[in-house]
């Protein structure tokens, strides 16, 4: 099997594209895999023969269980390591997430998923069991990677304004689950301003989650919640 590799690469200042050659008699190969074996070429040599410096991209458990290697492959958000080559063309499009600033090459700067997190202040405090009623929640939940895939793909996440988008809902829920009183409180008001109150309901979140994590099913339970506590409608303040 032969694929070429295009890959949008970032070094310092500039931004090119790049393709490499990649053979393979082996069936089933992840496109990390492939990116793992052009960097052990020495030299590496794009298609036109000239020699090119490793590409520069994140990986750490390739087994689709840490969101390190997400990546838009052919436009669409996904992790290298989950990805199979032989189902893509000829050529395969290699471009970092653009919903962050770009480090090198296929590394972004996801920082602004953590600030986010402290902002809804998703943490516990001592012991809190979840109850039984909400476990089934809390554990879909706890599986979110934080991989950026689902703000990707979503039309109303920027970056910059007050909607965080679905990488805050998961924990959001989490911790929703084993909150009381004042907490609980606070934490609705806050996944209804920052999340609750910016999603266009589009739902393509739903499609792009590496670990498909239902999330069109979370919002709806948080929702509920919400309904419970202020007895409102959407625009209800």
């Amino acid at each position: 099997m032969r694929k070429y590799i295009k890959i949008l690469r970032k070094q310092q200042e500039n931004t090119f594209w790049q393709t490499f050659c990649y053979d393979t008699n082996k069936s089933q190969i992840s496109i990390a895999q492939a990116l793992l074996e052009l960097n052990q070429r020495s030299p590496l040599k794009d298609i036109e023969g000239k020699e090119a410096e490793p590409i520069q991209w994140e990986c750490n458990c390739q087994q689709g269980k840490c969101g390190a290697c997400a990546m838009l492959i052919d436009g669409f958000p996904a992790l290298a390591c989950e990805e199979k080559l032989d189902i893509h063309m000829d050529t395969v499009e290699l471009m970092p997430l653009q919903k962050f600033p770009v480090v090198k090459d296929l590394i972004v700067d996801r920082s602004s998923v953590f600030e986010n997190l402290k902002k809804m202040q998703v943490w516990i405090k001592g012991k809190s069991p979840v109850k039984q009623e909400n476990q089934k929640e809390a554990y879909c939940a706890s599986q979110c990677l934080q991989c950026g895939c689902c703000l990707e793909i979503c039309t109303s996440y920027t970056g910059g304004d007050e909607f965080l988008g679905m990488a805050v809902l998961a924990p959001s829920v989490r911790i929703f689950s084993v909150s009381k009183g004042q907490e609980k409180d606070l934490m609705l008001k806050k996944y209804r301003r920052y999340v609750y109150e910016g999603c266009d309901e589009f739902h393509a979140c739903d499609h792009v989650c590496p670990v498909k994590l239902p999330l069109a099913q979370l919002m709806a339970h948080m929702n509920a919640q919400i309904k419970k506590a202020v007895g409102g409608d959407r625009n209800e303040e």
